[in-house]
């Protein structure tokens, strides 16, 4: 998620984060709702036919040691489940050992029974304030890599995203305008392999890597494909070093501009160079798990019919397995407690009895 420039219009374009032939998207998506008198707004269960897991991330004050289990139940209580994935944000640099503050984070979030999600900041004491990429390719951060590989290992079930959004544009570390533009892609490729690799040889196997492209295309918020040089694919890392794949997308039309957005629309139209067909085209054996996502009130529309219809989508794509929503208020109030209708149709999908609280990687 990023919280500083503007994402294009109207959309965060992909974990991402960043991810068909053709778009899904309703003609009116998500109308507000017609409340019988009296009454709530209903919300139907997504069907799933398989297994399904939602996580979140429960925003800053909720992601510290000593307060996350409080969180996750929290959101238990909120939406009827607790999440199976607590997705945080850490740094290269942290002290992921047993007794160190991000070891510990990541333990309490395990101990609570959810599956740690590490959005990882490429960042660490000392790095170069531009080409970060290139310095990581060239070992310049094999020490602080090595000591959180040996922090993590034996510490159960982690999923890491390196270097998230990397083809976007507000100004990450990681992103193009700091790394030679055109040449980013192939560092980062080299930088995410190189992660693994030192990861692999310090025996941390449990660590599972999410490659995580913002959807579309950030620097020409339109329809470019694989012609560009940021196009997503250009930034993938490999088979044999990527296990989920994790595109991020919000619908943030008061934030970016622009029109409000189904989620077809953010994952899968045209100007989101159809990601997630796309991802399940060129990758099929490659399990997607929704790295983030969420979307903003707005007059006029229904945030509970957009989750209905988010979690609908996803049910369509057999590749997605999981997502997870982006829990807070930043640019806009992502919450799920930001209405009565959202709640009541979060709580609708937490209800399906596909939808697992334990993710077993």
């Amino acid at each position: 998620m990023t919280i500083s420039a503007p994402r294009g219009s109207g959309r965060v374009l992909a974990f991402a984060l960043p991810l068909a032939t053709a778009v899904l998207a309703l003609p009116h998506p998500a109308r507000a709702a017609t409340v019988p008198a009296g009454g709530e707004a209903t919300y139907a269960a997504p069907g799933f036919d398989r297994p399904f897991y939602v996580g979140a991330y429960l925003g800053e004050s909720a992601t510290r040691t000593g307060r996350v289990e409080q969180g996750i139940d929290a959101f238990g209580r909120l939406t009827g489940k607790r999440p199976a994935f607590v997705k945080l944000f850490q740094t290269l640099d942290g002290d992921y050992s047993r007794g160190g503050w991000a070891g510990q984070l990541v333990r309490q979030v395990s101990g609570a029974g959810s599956t740690p999600y590490l959005a990882l900041d490429l960042k660490w004491s000392g790095a170069p304030g531009r080409g970060i990429l290139a310095a990581i390719a060239a070992g310049r951060a094999d020490r602080q890599i090595a000591a959180m590989a040996r922090g993590l290992a034996g510490a159960g079930t982690v999923l890491i995203e390196p270097g998230w959004e990397m083809n976007g544009r507000w100004s990450y570390a990681w992103q193009p305008a700091a790394n030679g533009d055109a040449a980013a892609p192939a560092a980062y490729r080299a930088a995410f392999r190189r992660i693994v690799e030192i990861f692999r040889r310090q025996g941390a196997r449990n660590v599972k890597w999410v490659f995580a492209p913002n959807v579309g295309n950030p620097l020409t918020n339109a329809a470019t494909g694989p012609g560009h040089w940021n196009w997503y694919g250009n930034y993938y890392p490999g088979n044999d070093v990527v296990d989920y794949l994790g595109p991020h997308g919000y619908n943030g039309p008061s934030v970016w501009g622009g029109a409000w957005q189904g989620f077809d629309q953010v994952f899968d139209d045209a100007d989101a160079d159809n990601m997630l067909g796309d991802l399940e085209r060129r990758f099929p054996g490659k399990p997607i798990i929704i790295g983030e996502f969420a979307t903003q009130e707005a007059r006029g529309y229904d945030k509970g019919r957009w989750i209905e219809q988010a979690f609908q989508a996803m049910r369509r794509h057999h590749s997605v397995i999981g997502a997870i929503w982006f829990n807070t208020r930043k640019e806009a109030d992502w919450r799920i407690e930001s209405s009565a209708n959202s709640v009541q149709a979060f709580r609708a999908v937490m209800g399906d009895r596909n939808v697992r609280t334990s993710f077993a990687g």
